[in-house]
């Protein structure tokens, strides 16, 4: 069975990259030369350690690094306050992306960037067609936006904390299945993507209406749901169905990739 590994690249970037630039914060305006250069050769040495390191630990067959797209605003024109809390990525790394991405492709790594396209809806995507095929993915990330994809038999890795994330972490984490996260983060809000969710709805309140129905519906038309709980759901339904649809990742875009084109050389170790 092929394994296919698809990295969050910027989720990981931007990690790496950060750890670099430590030292020398607050960076001016201007830094010199040797230190932008310092800081962009030590980011690229970490990233093709890291990649080498995720080789040996989850020993795929196939790899993709996604990258966002710039043009993507889908969300934002849903949502104008969707990830309006986000820091701009630093100037020095929006540079030195190109030869980050042509040393992971050096090393075997294909990337892939289409600019109307999010990466968490390519990875969705790619993950989504191949698990229905019974084939292995494991999706590279931090961001929990990846999580409710557990449902559908896709791994999701922490290539930070060196963990595989699986449905009873979720459980044990949020109170709910895989599955019920979209509808959990659309009442109670996302603070990570800046979503405002209802006001008044904390996970305690989230949780107990959720273990009332499959649906919100359901829920809602149970005996036991508190009156005004109800009608605070009802007055912002329009807001949470679009807060829904903007946490919900798109699973079904047609990329037009090749997944022989995935296929990792074989290692050094391999071939010895």
């Amino acid at each position: 069975m092929m394994h296919l590994v698809l990295i969050d690249a910027l989720n990981l970037i931007r990690r790496l990259y950060a750890v670099q630039e430590r030292p020398y914060l607050p960076l001016p305006e201007q830094v010199t030369d040797g230190t932008r250069q310092q800081i962009i050769n030590n980011t690229q040495s970490m990233l093709l350690q890291a990649l080498q390191r995720l080789r040996h630990e989850l020993t795929p067959s196939h790899a993709l690094l996604v990258f966002d797209g710039r043009d993507s605003q889908w969300r934002q024109q849903r949502c104008p306050q969707y990830k309006a809390n986000r820091k701009p990525m630093p100037a020095i790394l929006a540079e030195a992306l190109p030869a980050l991405e042509r040393a992971a492709e050096q090393q075997g790594f294909r990337c892939f960037i289409d600019n109307s396209l999010e990466a968490d809806d390519v990875i969705a995507s790619i993950a989504s067609k191949l698990s229905q095929h019974q084939q292995q993915v494991s999706i590279v990330s931090t961001d929990k936006g990846f999580l409710p994809l557990l449902s559908h038999g896709i791994s999701v890795y922490d290539p930070f904390a060196r963990q595989s994330l699986s449905p009873d972490y979720v459980k044990n984490k949020f109170g709910v299945a895989p599955e019920q996260l979209v509808r959990l983060w659309s009442l109670t809000g996302d603070s990570t993507n800046n979503i405002a969710g209802v006001s008044g709805v904390g996970p305690k309140t989230a949780l107990e209406l959720m273990a009332l129905g499959e649906t919100l519906t359901d829920a809602l038309a149970h005996p036991d749901c508190p009156k005004k709980l109800r009608d605070k759901i009802i007055s912002h339904k329009d807001a949470i169905m679009n807060y829904m649809q903007v946490l919900s990742l798109q699973t079904s875009l047609d990329l037009g990739l090749n997944l022989q084109d995935l296929r990792l050389p074989e290692s050094e170790q391999e071939t010895s």
